[in-house]
């Protein structure tokens, strides 16, 4: 069956890569003269259909690319050190650097279950008092903060998580956005950890909350963020979007992620595969998540709830007052 999903996915992914180049020289883009990108990307499963054929994309569009990966925290960082021309960075940092712009109808959303964004618990939500945060978060961490104010009427204590100081923590390749809690050991460490500690919450994103067990002894309450927001708001809650420096050419980085996101949808069966066995997960809960729990599109629904997001996080001082987003489709 391996074997079978393999050919089919390279001969359909060779048909496809005819067809995409087809289609961008045959649609209504503009002719750029030549010029080279430097981008940033995270590095889950979740932008995976945001950098599909990005390469391929950008050279029928006249623009050669040098991409990189990282982490949400790190590729806002450098795009505001002028390491990146784009990087696919937080929304709440865009909203405390005013100076970025926001390029392309291209998103990382959801509206109700995310999956990727999980909240594991070792007390009842009334009960929590300290809680760790995935170092490698920023919009997710602001959006639990917003929310445990808000729901929960008194103030938590954050601190930061470092996977790393946990000690028996079974890691694939040093890496520890690799690390799988789909291992009831690494459950274990995670909980002796945090009771050692007096943690009483840990908020875990990317791939590494995909992992978690919805039923484990050793992590008794599994919250997911994106239900709670939408639950609390009504809207979706948009986690990251592409945003360029100041002075950019915004037009052709517009051009390329429009196109990489509508290649992205075109080949999908392709890029589930594909993913699905470069992770050894199983085909029909990759297609679950790209398919159904992630949007991709900055519509309309998804531009208001970055907005009430924007408030709420003035409200609790976690960005400046009066900041605002501005988004592309907002500015033609």
């Amino acid at each position: 069956m391996f074997l079978y999903f393999l050919k089919v996915s390279l001969m359909n992914e060779n048909l496809a890569a005819e067809r995409t180049l087809d289609a961008i020289n045959n649609s209504e883009n503009p002719h750029f003269s030549p010029a080279a990108l430097r981008v940033g990307a995270v590095q889950y499963l979740n932008a995976i259909p945001l950098v599909w054929k990005l390469g391929e994309v950008a050279d029928a569009l006249n623009t050669s690319i040098v991409l990189q990966k990282d982490v949400p925290s790190l590729l806002a960082q450098k795009l505001v050190c002028g390491d990146y021309d784009v990087a696919l960075i937080p929304v709440v940092e865009a909203i405390r650097h005013p100076e970025l712009v926001q390029v392309s109808d291209v998103c990382i959303a959801s509206e109700g279950a995310v999956e990727s964004i999980r909240l594991v618990a070792f007390k009842p939500l009334d009960e929590i008092r300290k809680v760790l945060l995935d170092s490698a978060s920023r919009s997710s961490c602001a959006m639990l903060q917003v929310w445990l104010q808000e729901q929960k009427r008194c103030v938590c204590e954050f601190e930061s998580l470092h996977l790393n100081e946990i000690p028996n923590l079974e890691v694939a390749d040093a890496d520890y956005e690799k690390v799988s809690f789909a291992s009831e050991s690494n459950c274990v460490a995670l909980a002796q950890y945090c009771e050692a500690h007096a943690i009483d919450a840990c908020l875990l994103i990317g791939d590494k909350a995909l992992s978690v067990p919805l039923h484990s002894e050793a992590l008794p309450w599994v919250y997911d963020l994106g239900k709670m927001w939408t639950q609390w708001v009504g809207l979706p809650f948009v986690y990251a979007s592409w945003f360029a420096r100041p002075g950019s050419d915004e037009r052709r980085i517009s051009a390329i992620m429009n196109e990489v996101r509508r290649t992205s949808q075109i080949e999908m069966d392709i890029l589930i595969i594909n993913e699905a066995m470069k992770r050894r997960m199983a085909i029909e809960d990759c297609r679950d998540y790209l398919v159904k729990k992630i949007r991709y599109r900055l519509g309309g629904r998804e531009r208001r709830g970055a907005e009430v997001f924007c408030k709420m996080t003035q409200k609790y001082g976690l960005t400046p007052l009066g900041a605002q987003l501005s988004f592309q489709a907002n500015r033609d």
